[in-house]
Parts: structure tokens; sequence; C-alpha cells
């Protein structure tokens, strides 16, 4: 655990609302979705979808990763976050377990990611002229990573840890 935060005296949500947890991460599974149907049909090999199997694999490696790197230190372990990570966190990995840099460099993914697909997305609409259906998941997921920012902001505001943790986007 952070040391900061051993005393368990800190300033910050004790809880969450469930609505609030469910809403944020259907939004970043929504995204996550999108972004492996966007790259669909970028590389076909054999009839098999490479990039959205890489992708799936990536989502789902990096989450885990940030489970045990970033939330296993955390105030809220155990308990529940804005994202109800802190239980996942709790039930997958033990206490302390992760090393806060390679968190902190796992972060990236929320950064690198959304514009890599989008130029990834608007290259393949341009050279094959994509459908009307592509171009508007392509609008909604602009839509839904820019949804993303003002929406994990506030709930970092309220967090206990909004100050030290390396995910924070407060």
């Amino acid at each position: 655990m952070y040391d900061c935060y051993k005393s368990k005296i800190v300033a910050g949500a004790e809880s969450f609302s469930i609505t609030g947890i469910i809403g944020e991460n259907l939004l970043y599974l929504a995204t996550w979705i999108i972004a492996g149907y966007l790259l669909f049909p970028v590389w076909v090999f054999n009839n098999i979808p490479v990039l959205t199997i890489a992708w799936v694999l990536l989502v789902v490696i990096i989450q885990i990763l940030l489970k045990k790197h970033n939330c296993s230190g955390c105030y809220y372990y155990g308990k529940v976050c804005h994202l109800g990570w802190g239980k996942i966190s709790s039930a997958l990995f033990e206490q302390d377990s992760g090393d806060i840099k390679v968190g902190m460099r796992l972060n990236l993914f929320y950064i690198v990611s959304p514009p890599a697909i989008f130029l990834t997305s608007i290259g393949y609409a341009v050279v094959n002229s994509a459908t009307l259906t592509y171009w508007v998941f392509l609008i909604i997921y602009v839509l839904f990573n820019i949804l993303s920012f003002p929406v994990r902001k506030y709930s970092c505001s309220k967090c206990a840890m909004a100050e030290v943790c390396p995910g924070s986007a407060a």
C-alpha cells in the first residue's frame, strides 16, 4: 500500500454508487468493443480478424496487469472504488503485490490506444471506402472517448487516491 495511506485517514469518498460504477465500466467496455469492431476488417488473414484478436488480448492482459500493479497497493484494495477494481484486485492478487512503476507505464494504454485506433480506422476507411455503418461506429468511438475524459476526471476527483494514483485523471 502507498505509505501515505497506511493510516487509513484520507480525504475522499469511502464508497461509490453502484450506478456510477456500472456506468463507467460500461463506457470503457463499449469503447473497447467498438475499437474491436473498427479493427475487425483492417487485417484479416484466412478469414481471421488478426487485429481484433490482438486487441482483445491486449485489453484483457493490460486490465489484469493494471489490477495487479495499480490496484493491489491502493487505498481501495478490497473496497469498492469508483470502478470497482479494488474488489477485483483483492480477489485476484495479494495486497501490495504490484510494482507502481510498472503500473504507471501500463497506464499509457489509455493515452496511446485511442489515437492509434482512430488513425488506423481513418486510414482503413479512406483507403477502402468504408461503409456508412463503419463511419458511424468511428464517430461513436470518438464521442465515447471524448465522454470518458470528464467522466473519469470527475470520478477520480472523488477518490482518496487522486493525488498519488498513477492512473488518476484528477
